[in-house]
Order: C-alpha cells, then sequence, then structure tokens
C-alpha cells in the first residue's frame, strides 16, 4: 500500500520548530567587519557599495521568477531611492516598485502587519503582462485558487515538491506567524530570519511571488539590529548563485514526519556566511580602488583620461574593448588625438599595451579589476 505523503505543517507539533543550535559567532565577526567598513570607506565608496548591493538584490529578486527587468531602469530607480544622480524618465514602475520594496524590507523600525505585507506583494506586480496569469495581489489565495502545489518535471512525469496549507487556513496560520514575527525578541536574530524565511515559504500564502517575499522578510528581520549593516549585503544574490541546495534543502524540511528544520537552518547560515564573504571581497575591491587612485593622484590626467581610467577600474568595459577607434568613438574625438591620451596612459605606466597591429589594446597596468 502507498504510503501518503506527511508535510510539515500537518504535524501536530507544527509550528513549533526544532533545531540544533548553530554556531553564529563567525556570522557576527563578519557582520563587524562589514559596519567596520562603512565607517572608514569614504561617502562615496558607501555609496558605490550600497547602489552595487541593492542592484545586484533588484536583478536577482526579478529573475527569481523568469523576469528581467531593464538594467538602465532598475540604476535609476536605486539612484533616486538613494538620493543619488538619476533620470527619472529611464524608471519605469516595475523598476520603481521593485527597488522600493527592497529598501523598505530593510528598514525594521515598523512591525510587519498585514497591510505593509500586502503592499510588498502589490509591488511586485504592478501591471499586469499580457498573456501572464492573473495574481491577485495585495490579498491572501482563497479557495479559488485551488490547491497550491510545487510541482517539477514534466506532466508526465510530474514531481510533487510541496503542497501547502488550505487556503481557508491562511489568515489564522499569517496571523500566528505575524505574531510571532513582530514579538520574538529572544532569539539569535540569524536564527530568527532562517526561522522566518521557512516558516513564511510553507505557508505559501500567496498566488505567486512568496519565494520572493520570504527573502524579503529575512532581510527585515536582520535589519533589526543596527549591529548588522543589510544594505551591504545580499541574500537574494547568494541564494540565486546556490539555487540547487536551496530548493534541495527546502525538500528535505518539507516532506517529514516531525518538525525539525535543523538542516535547513544550517544551510542558512552557510549561505549567509557566502553572502557576506562576497559583500567583503566587494569592500576589499573597493579599497584597492581608492589606493589606486591615491598612488596616481600627483599624475596629470585630462577629463577623457579620468573617465575612461574610472569606468575601467569599476569593472564597467572589457579590457579589449578600450582600443583607439573605441576611445575615440566614446569621447567623440579624432582617432590621432585618441592614440595620443592612450599612449600618455601608456608611457605614465597607469595603462600597458596589450596585443599587436589592428589587435592592439589598453589594460591597467598593475591593477586586477
Amino acid at each position: 500500500m502507498k504510503k501518503t505523503k506527511t508535510w510539515i505543517w500537518q504535524n501536530k507539533n507544527w509550528p513549533n520548530f526544532i533545531y540544533d543550535r548553530p554556531d553564529t559567532h563567525t556570522l557576527y565577526q563578519k557582520f563587524g567587519q562589514l559596519h567596520m567598513a562603512e565607517t572608514l570607506l569614504s561617502p562615496q565608496d558607501v555609496l558605490r557599495l550600497k547602489t552595487n548591493t541593492l542592484g545586484l538584490e533588484a536583478i536577482a529578486t526579478s529573475l527569481l521568477e523568469g523576469e528581467l527587468l531593464s538594467q538602465k531602469s532598475l540604476n535609476a530607480s536605486i539612484s533616486k531611492h538613494l538620493k543619488s544622480k538619476h533620470t527619472s524618465q529611464d524608471i519605469t514602475p516595475s523598476s520603481d516598485a521593485l527597488v522600493d520594496l527592497l529598501m523598505d524590507a530593510k528598514r525594521n523600525n515598523v512591525p510587519l502587519v498585514p497591510p505593509r505585507l500586502f503592499a510588498w506583494h502589490k509591488a511586485l506586480f504592478p501591471v499586469h503582462k499580457k498573456g501572464a496569469p492573473l495574481v491577485h495581489t495585495g490579498m491572501y489565495r482563497d479557495a479559488d485558487a485551488g490547491e497550491i502545489k510545487i510541482i517539477s518535471g514534466t506532466w508526465e512525469k510530474e514531481v510533487l515538491h510541496y503542497l501547502a496549507p488550505d487556503a481557508k487556513d491562511i489568515e489564522l496560520e499569517m496571523n500566528r506567524f505575524l505574531l510571532w514575527l513582530n514579538t520574538e525578541n529572544t532569539l539569535d536574530l540569524v536564527v530568527k530570519s532562517a526561522i522566518a524565511h521557512l516558516w513564511f515559504l510553507l505557508i505559501h500564502p500567496f498566488d505567486d511571488g512568496n519565494r520572493r517575499l520570504a527573502r524579503d522578510i529575512s532581510d527585515h528581520v536582520l535589519s533589526s539590529s543596527s549591529l548588522i549593516p543589510s544594505q551591504l549585503f545580499t541574500l537574494a544574490f547568494e541564494i540565486n548563485e546556490m539555487k540547487d541546495s536551496y530548493y534541495k534543502s527546502l525538500d528535505r524540511v518539507c516532506f517529514q514526519e516531525g518538525v525539525d528544520i535543523s538542516l535547513w537552518v544550517q544551510w542558512y547560515v552557510k549561505m549567509l556566511s557566502s553572502s557576506l564573504d562576497t559583500a567583503l571581497q566587494r569592500v576589499e575591491l573597493l579599497k584597492t580602488k581608492a589606493l589606486f587612485w591615491e598612488k596616481i593622484k600627483t599624475i596629470t590626467l585630462n577629463q577623457r583620461q579620468r573617465h575612461m581610467v574610472s569606468k575601467m577600474l569599476h569593472n564597467e568595459l572589457n579590457a579589449k574593448e578600450v582600443k583607439t577607434a573605441f576611445y575615440a568613438q566614446t569621447f567623440n574625438i579624432s582617432k590621432p588625438t585618441s592614440a595620443r591620451d592612450l599612449r600618455d596612459l601608456h608611457h605614465k605606466k597607469i595603462l600597458k599595451s596589450c596585443g599587436a597591429g589592428r589587435g592592439v589594446y589598453y589594460e591597467l597596468r598593475g591593477f586586477v579589476s
């Protein structure tokens, strides 16, 4: 006789999760290193770091559901919200709503109550795309939506990964979840963030967008401490990088006889540690770039040269693009003038010449971007 699957929410002890307490000491050291970096970097570099982090977060969030937003519109929306220069005509409703959501999720000065959560959900779907399934935004799913199943594979070989709780139970489940989220203050914030992410996903309260909101709720929890610089690292990007193990970890928790979520908490701590390592690497890169400018501060450069070096430093160009013709086209100057500028940078040991003949291009000397 085939055994019926038991989902974690069907257990009599749901949602009183049990888990092995993880060692988060190293994570808090990394939080401290990031926090210290924020105080030591220049205001321009801190803004650059926040902009880069928010950009990665926005791209990862939009990609999660197979949607790719315009990089130009995302950059404009990020600049607007971080109060740096932006071109308003590049902003789209989708990019603006998403960035607003990501910024609000990192503000933990007010409780997360249903209206605020509904506003987040609406921000994920600011416009209905022609041909896409209709998503009932700003409200919990109801019985009309039918069963919510997480399925992979073809219709002939479907694999059921998860069956969510009944729609009639969603309001009760969410009220209990939000009460815990807003009042629990004894847990390690890393552990609370891990539990909040998983618990919300297991309830699966909306028609669509639950995975994206789970990440925002994780950010919301971590942002409740001033010791955790949540604007300097991104969970969404790291989860996308580790998405195979992410789904495997969820699979192992969803279907079980008990309520032990130790495997998920362990995975979450590993993912967060990786995210912080990536953020610290970006900090080191910014420090190296600052040292580069310090090293060449006595060297006279014209505006074109400084602009090109800056773009190369910040990885905005493939090195092989920096040829005489490209430089001339970028600044709308003659090729002889372009060649003089690049030869001058080579003579001053800022650039090195690579290739030969018409294939000559320039790279930064002694700097790995």
